[in-house]
């Protein structure tokens, strides 16, 4: 009875957890691709005497100015039709390709497309990129002066974690040769996107299991330019990007085939993701928030209790670990930082730039002023926060445009600042013909086309949050999470573009699952002989096979829990009534769902012979109850 109850509350447990992450994720996913629709957000460079000011335009004269453009909605729902008719045709024409061949393919191509991109541009670091890079040189050196006398590292003893990082890479390199650049740094940029491509797809390939979802997932990935541009931005997002996505392989690696090991790589990945960049606690939080989901069906409660807590403790322990190195190397104390509280003050406050985005009173100077002392800094910034949300329940008109504009002036800047990067940085030598196209002659052409592909790839991904919910399986939900995370993140923290560019990977990776879900839809509602039909070969999956393929896989979810009964039921009769409505069109080619488990046995042949053990539900008298 005790086992009874616990399984019940397992199951509800894991429902309720889904529908508030997919509704949520819904909600969010269509926002964002409508908006797409309409508006487009620029980050660009306008120099004296460029700047526009009318009832129109509100164009800042900066080296960074947020430009909101009006698009073409009609055009855009044009361009959006046809880039889901070719992935229709793409998955009517796919054929099996092994997720290994995918894999090498996916990954020799992004990394020789981001490392030819570096030399192209030849872009160097500036700003803080600058700071961390120059710095783990120097610290590699044994040079500490820019640690001892400087106050970056005082402000932001965050960033020594990628410092350490890149010291470590510069001790390796100069065993063999002396560098004169850092540009090994953004050939690794190019490494590791290329590994964040491959976890992408491994992961949807653990997930859904349908060889068309991971070639659709091949495709968008290979054909996503943004990240490729970005790869000279030297901040530590890739590569702590990198590392946290093999933290979220490696739990669904323990979830669902339950081995052990891989918890402990797991915890280690995400909190070096966290040492490289602190954006990266947002993920650990997402990965805790599932885990706790599962410890009613997994029933290993001390286990998950160590894993719980040993991945938290080491999280928030790395950076303070890191900090206390290099005070010890150096023989020198940093003292206190700025307090996040500061940085909550800034995203809520207005700014030159956008709504939110960075505002050095609020931070640095707010710092200085309270005599370098985080507990007065906090206060003040605390105070702040109070004064910004209580004018914001006073004026609810204000705060809808507020968030609005934030929102807007972030995850529609579909290049995501990449193409800007490579603008205004210094440079090692001249940009070469095709780098020099993109970033200045090619520069609308190139982000017409980024922009095209982000309205796909939000469409697709709201496409997929509604499949979440259809399909009932919670740790479909996982990459879901962690764009919740990072989105309500952004929306209260700091905000700006480059820093979105992680949760639109996100968000490329899981579109696929959308798009071939959507495409079994259609496909079992075109007729095959209209023009649609015979252009996408459109068929649906046999009744009866899709009924057992329901039986087979509604005992168990993915990643080997108990599914809830009633959902079991709901599909099976769904799967009979199919048949029952189509039994002229119940032999059609077959096509595993989406999310569901492959065939492991041929289907029995039709001999005029009742196949043994199996009720056939391709007739209407086989399909009612």
């Amino acid at each position: 009875m005790n086992n009874e109850k616990e399984n019940r509350l397992a199951v509800l447990t894991e429902k309720a957890a889904l529908w508030v992450v997919g509704v949520l994720s819904a909600l969010i996913a269509f926002f964002l691709s409508a908006v797409s629709l309409l508006h487009t957000t620029a980050v660009e460079v306008v120099g004296e005497g460029e700047g526009v000011y009318n009832v129109v335009w509100d164009i800042k004269e900066r080296l960074e100015s947020v430009i909101y453009y009006n698009d073409n909605f009609i055009l855009n729902l044009i361009v959006l039709g046809a880039g889901m008719l070719l992935l229709f045709l793409l998955i009517a024409k796919v054929k099996k390709v092994p997720l290994r061949t995918l894999q090498i393919a996916l990954f020799v191509w992004t990394f020789l497309l981001g490392t030819v991109w570096v030399l192209s541009s030849q872009t160097c670091p500036s700003e803080d990129s600058y700071t961390v890079t120059a710095a783990a040189r120097e610290f590699a050196e044994n040079n500490f002066d820019r640690l001892t006398n400087g106050q970056y590292f005082k402000n932001y003893p965050f960033q020594l974690g990628y410092v350490l990082f890149n010291e470590g890479v510069f001790r390796f390199i100069e065993l063999f040769t002396h560098p004169d650049t850092v540009m090994v740094l953004e050939v690794m940029n190019a490494f590791f996107l290329a590994m964040i491509n491959v976890l992408l797809l491994s992961i949807g390939a653990k997930l859904f299991k349908d060889h068309r979802v991971d070639l659709v997932t091949t495709v968008l990935l290979a054909l996503s330019a943004a990240p490729v541009i970005d790869c000279v931005f030297t901040y530590g997002l890739f590569p702590g990007m990198a590392f946290a996505l093999l933290a979220v392989y490696l739990e669904l690696k323990w979830l669902i085939d339950n081995k052990p090991l891989c918890s402990i790589g797991a915890a280690a990945s995400i909190a070096f993701a966290i040492m490289l960049k602190s954006n990266y606690l947002i993920w650990m939080i997402a990965l805790v928030l599932v885990w706790i989901v599962k410890i009613p069906a997994r029933k290993k409660y001390v286990m998950d209790v160590l894993f719980l807590t040993g991945t938290v403790v080491l999280s928030l322990c790395v950076q303070p670990t890191v900090k206390r190195f290099y005070e010890k190397r150096a023989n020198y104390e940093l003292g206190d930082s700025i307090p996040y509280s500061s940085w909550i003050a800034m995203g809520l406050s207005e700014t030159d730039l956008a709504p939110g985005w960075y505002n050095i009173y609020i931070t640095v100077f707010n710092f200085e002023q309270s005599d370098f002392n985080a507990e007065e800094a906090g206060r003040r910034s605390t105070e702040l926060i109070k004064e910004r949300l209580r004018y914001f329940r006073e004026n609810p008109q204000y705060t809808n445009d507020f968030f609005y504009r934030k929102i807007v002036s972030q995850w529609n800047e579909t290049s995501y600042q990449s193409i800007w990067n490579n603008t205004v940085r210094l440079q090692y030598k001249d940009k070469n013909a095709f780098a020099h196209w993109v970033c200045y002659e090619g520069e609308r052409p190139v982000k017409r086309y980024i922009d095209c592909y982000s309205q796909l790839v939000f469409f697709c991904f709201f496409l997929s949050t509604l499949y979440l919910l259809k399909k009932k399986k919670f740790l479909f939900s996982m990459l879901p999470v962690v764009f919740l995370g990072g989105f309500f993140y952004q929306l209260i923290s700091e905000g700006k573009a480059q820093y979105i560019i992680p949760y639109f990977m996100i968000m490329s990776g899981y579109a696929a699952f959308g798009a071939v879900c959507f495409y079994d839809f259609a496909a079992s509602r075109i007729r095959p002989d209209s023009p649609l039909g015979k252009l996408c070969a459109a068929r649906y999956p046999a009744a009866a096979d899709t009924a057992e393929a329901a039986a087979d896989n509604n005992g168990a979810d993915a990643d080997g829990t108990a599914e809830d009964p009633e959902a079991a039921e709901d599909n099976t009769e769904a799967a009979a009534d199919t048949a029952a409505e189509n039994p002229e069109e119940a032999t059609g080619e077959i096509r595993e769902p989406a999310g569901a488990e492959p065939e492991k046995t041929e289907a029995p042949k039709e001999t005029g012979k009742k196949p043994s053990g199996k009720k056939r539900t391709n007739s209407k008298k086989g399909a009612k109850k």
